[in-house]
């Protein structure tokens, strides 16, 4: 079945279908106001000085990197970005989650953004014409923080206002505060821990999730008097010695129930849909922590949006994510009076 949008309606018996979205009334204008609440977030967090990112505010650094599409895949797995044996040069930014730099001791979620480049076709969304870039957005937990759209938003005000509204919420709430416990973690090594997309995505007419595995054993350990930017240090200590690499892999739905598209707090089960690889994220031996690429780094954009039609993000944290994203990288970017530019393969720094 190819994927639809269900305007929020079940099949009959109440079932869920595969492959199929349930948007709900009222997301355009919960999108709107998230959006008017972070940006006075970040302008009452950031009176002056750099306007970080409302979250993934602390960059560790930004690394050139590959991404091959593996040259013996079934005409089945043939799709968009994969549909021919190919190498795209990227750019990975690696991350906290948290909305406030943090030292890395402390528990948190890892992000890593990759940034394909030189992807030809039609894009859902481009910040800047004939720019070939495609983004793809990774989490090192595997659940989203909130069951639907409302309930982030809500979270998020509570967030902000902090005190007993912070509290009240995380007790009305015990889901996302049993998520919050058990995700954010602490970080021994940012290249030996697996991440995942979280929320699903379009791969021709089924939905999948992403999930990117690292290639090396989780050996590090987390330092006894870690500094508070140890996961960079290591980073570039690591990359400085040698290489690293990831297995990219997808996992199709099969059970619309047991695996939602629509609420990513739920872990698609791996013994009802195995991962399928499909390619491998090559990270050279390389120099990255300069001031310049600190820079590079801080200026960097993603969306997942920034994609092809065969890719199309799913869900509505995603739906959501097509107008919160560019936004709000427009706000940083004005307030920081920094370019908002899409990258080059081969930017010299």
């Amino acid at each position: 079945m190819g994927i639809v949008s269900g305007g929020g309606t079940m099949r009959s018996g109440g079932q869920l279908e595969l492959n199929r979205e349930y948007p709900v009334p009222g997301e355009e204008a919960l999108t709107a106001r998230l959006v008017s609440l972070i940006k006075e977030t970040l302008e009452k967090n950031y009176l002056a000085g750099t306007t970080y990112r409302d979250t993934h505010a602390k960059g560790h650094a930004a690394v050139r990197g590959e991404f091959v599409i593996d040259p013996d895949l079934p005409a089945g797995l043939r799709v968009g970005l994969f549909r021919e044996a190919r190498s795209y040069p990227c750019w990975i930014r690696f991350a906290n989650l948290s909305a406030n730099p943090q030292a890395d001791g402390k528990g948190d979620v890892r992000a890593m953004a990759l940034k394909l480049m030189g992807v030809e076709g039609p894009r859902l969304w481009q910040s800047e014409a004939g720019a070939q870039t495609l983004d793809i957005i990774m989490q090192d937990a595997p659940k989203f923080l909130a069951p639907n759209l409302e309930q982030f938003y809500e979270m998020e005000v509570a967030l902000g206002k902090g005190g007993l509204s912070r509290v009240w919420f995380f007790l009305t709430h015990p889901q996302i505060a049993m998520i919050i416990l058990t995700s954010f973690k602490k970080c021994a090594n940012l290249l030996e821990v697996p991440y995942y997309s979280q929320t699903a995505y379009l791969f021709g007419t089924r939905a999948v999730q992403y999930h990117l595995r690292p290639r090396r054993p989780a050996a590090s350990r987390v330092p006894s008097d870690a500094p508070k930017n140890y996961l960079r240090q290591r980073l570039v200590e690591d990359l400085a010695r040698g290489d690293a690499s990831f297995d990219f892999m997808i996992q199709f739905q099969t059970d619309a129930e047991k695996m939602p598209i629509e609420d990513p707090t739920v872990v698609w089960d791996e013994a009802l849909s195995p991962c399928v690889k499909l390619a491998t994220l090559k990270i050279p031996s390389q120099t990255c922590d300069t001031p310049a690429r600190r820079l590079f780094c801080e200026n960097l954009s993603f969306n997942p949006w920034r994609t092809l039609p065969e890719h199309r993000p799913l869900g509505a944290i995603n739906r959501a994510r097509r107008e919160v994203y560019p936004a709000i990288s427009s706000f940083r970017h004005y307030r920081n009076a920094a370019p908002l530019k899409e990258p080059a393969a081969d930017e010299v720094f």
